[in-house]
């Protein structure tokens, strides 16, 4: 496990985070040492990330038998989606299967290692190159620049780029490591208009600032505390 070093002294400093420790886990006795505080401080984050659920988007209303929760576009939008080749990426609770796949995106134009090799990097094996994690896809409307290359200012951009499937990246197709389900849509622009809508405010809950703790034993800001992000915040 690697952790921030700042993160790591913060914990191993502040009592409150040492007494919050002790009951979270109290069959892990605090051993003054840095090992035991990554550890905890690893167990803590994932329990906290497990807990942030955006599960009150209109679609999952929805599905829990709202049937006003979606407009008139966002369940045509549902229906172009279900009826799509993006259900067999895109899947399951989090609409998203545990798997990387390639689909042409391009590299990030900072990028000056040469080739981003992807999944490919950490497995050394070529069947695995130009592959990425694929992305869960609720609150997409709050996340853009999209595509691990940041090659997509919107979600419209993104569902035209697998409306056409051209790659952006020829070396992943040229090396034929492209996903099978990476064909064109052949979508019309009503749906195009439609499937973006599904995805831009029929998957977005916009409630997620119920996760915003009110304090942290800290004192810095959430969820950031760079200077650009305490600035903008407002929190300094």
């Amino acid at each position: 496990m690697t952790v921030h070093r700042l993160g790591t002294a913060a914990i191993a400093t502040l009592p409150e985070y040492q007494e919050l420790f002790a009951k979270a886990f109290p069959d892990r006795p605090y051993v003054a040492a840095e090992v035991e505080d990554l550890n905890r401080a690893g167990l803590a984050i994932a329990a906290y990330e497990r807990t942030l659920l955006a599960n009150q988007a209109p679609f999952q209303k929805w599905l829990k038998g709202n049937d006003q929760a979606m407009s008139a576009q966002e369940l045509r939008g549902g229906i172009v989606y279900f009826s799509s080749s993006c259900v067999q990426c895109h899947t399951g609770p989090n609409l998203a299967i545990k798997d990387f796949k390639s689909v042409g995106f391009a590299d990030h134009p900072q990028d000056f290692s040469g080739l981003n090799l992807g999944r490919g990097v950490i497995t050394k094996r070529a069947k695995d190159d130009f592959k990425f994690k694929v992305p869960q896809l609720y609150n997409l409307a709050d996340s853009s620049p999209y595509g691990h290359g940041a090659s997509f200012n919107t979600v419209r951009e993104v569902v035209e780029y697998f409306n056409n499937a051209q790659p952006q990246k020829l070396e992943a197709l040229y090396a034929d490591n492209l996903s099978v389900w990476f064909q064109p849509l052949n979508l019309q622009p009503q749906q195009v208009d439609d499937l973006t809508a599904f995805l831009e405010t029929g998957l977005r809950d916009p409630n997620l600032t119920r996760y915003i703790p009110g304090h942290l034993p800290s004192g810095l800001c959430f969820p950031n505390n760079d200077p650009v992000s305490r600035k903008q915040l407002n929190c300094d």
